[in-house]
């Protein structure tokens, strides 16, 4: 086996994340149908690692880990067929091996490759004896049978421990997406605007702050259709750019309109519209923001610019030189005429008169008068 493909099966074995781990029963319930069927002392479920053989299962002795270049099996996963060793002593590849020469003092071994799903031979299912001795034809296809029982063990067991991991994994990611989903409704909630989340025409999600705007909650409004929320009006030109966005159409994505209120009095809102796809599903997000207020204080703007321009329409100034008479006081205007000072004031200004006499000219004109009062 060149250097690449024994790293592959290392991998492959690596993969099944056996190595090292407990007993267990499926295995162990395989070994024991080995060992009866064979009628031999020891069977076992081994794997090769790079430098050790490790023993899954085992029944009829105690079998830690051994090195690799004294495993029989090592031998047994260059082949694809089963390996018998009638008798160990005499061949020549394990005769001086130290579990031959030494307790347990093995004579007899035969093992079946066990393989990954790929095809690579990870290890192997054996059995053995202190006495040579052969298998018959029945006892060798219920030792491959059981070697096929050990590799669909392997792969069940990898497959659950992948579908533990994918549950966990799901789990994990379910409670990601509750804690996101609650902050996401937090979020909503807490949002001064009113958001709506519509779906075929229909209210998917509204939050408080939109539900409001029509007197009701929330939960009333859910499956409600997009025209049973709108002033009739509006109701086709919102629905036209529903459906124009929907085609992939641009549309306006900042409008104003009116909704009705259960009350059956209109509040104008001022809506930004987004949209996305979720799966499958397509979904009109719209954030609305009430503008009574802001449009009583439009119109109050509105009527007093109105009446500004109206009194700077009739405001008259005086500016400029004015010719006015030395000796009577008379002022000429812009035709050359020359007027009284209070009737140049009254035609240019919206000034008006009323006519007294002050005490100076009372006392020149009046002088009795004046002195009596």
């Amino acid at each position: 086996m060149n250097s690449d493909s024994e790293k592959a099966r290392l991998e492959q074995l690596k993969s099944y994340r056996i190595l090292d781990t407990d007993p267990e029963k499926r295995f162990d319930d395989l070994t024991y149908l080995a060992s009866y069927i064979c009628q031999t002392p020891v069977a076992m479920i081994n794997l090769i690692d790079e430098d050790r053989q490790f023993t899954k299962s085992v029944v009829g002795a105690k079998m830690p880990d051994i090195p690799r270049e004294a495993a029989f099996c090592a031998q047994t996963i260059m082949e694809r067929e089963i390996l018998i060793i009638e008798d160990l002593q005499s061949d020549y590849r394990f005769s001086q091996n130290p579990f031959v020469t030494q307790a347990p003092y093995a004579r007899f071994y035969a093992g079946v490759p066990v393989f990954s799903g790929e095809g690579m031979a990870l290890g192997s299912l054996c059995v053995l004896d202190r006495v040579p001795r052969k298998l018959s034809d029945d006892q060798k296809n219920a030792l491959k049978a059981l070697a096929e029982q050990v590799h669909d063990q392997m792969e069940l067991r990898k497959n659950l421990f992948e579908l533990r991991i994918t549950v966990n994994e799901r789990e994990k990611a379910y409670k990601l997406l509750l804690q996101n989903e609650q902050l996401f409704k937090k979020v909503l909630e807490t949002a001064r605007e009113g958001i709506l989340i519509e779906k075929n025409e229909r209210v998917f999600y509204m939050n408080t702050a939109y539900a409001e705007l029509f007197g009701r909650e929330a939960a009333e409004m859910l499956g409600l259709h997009i025209r049973d929320l709108a002033a009739p009006e509006d109701v086709d030109r919102l629905l036209d750019y529903g459906r124009q966005r929907a085609e992939g159409k641009n549309p306006p994505s900042h409008y104003n309109f009116k909704i009705k209120h259960k009350d059956a009095h209109l509040i104008p809102v001022e809506a930004v519209v987004s949209d996305f796809y979720l799966s499958e599903d397509y979904f009109i997000v719209t954030a609305v923001r009430d503008i009574t207020e802001r449009q009583l204080h439009e119109a109050e703007r509105e009527r007093l610019i109105t009446e500004l321009q109206s009194a700077l329409s009739k405001v008259k100034t005086l500016g400029g030189l004015l010719p006015i008479c030395s000796s009577c006081k008379k002022i000429r205007d812009d035709k050359g005429y020359w007027n009284q000072l209070e009737t140049y004031i009254e035609t240019h200004t919206e000034a008006d008169f009323t006519h007294g006499i002050c005490p100076e000219c009372a006392h020149r004109l009046y002088p009795d008068l004046y002195e009596e009062n």
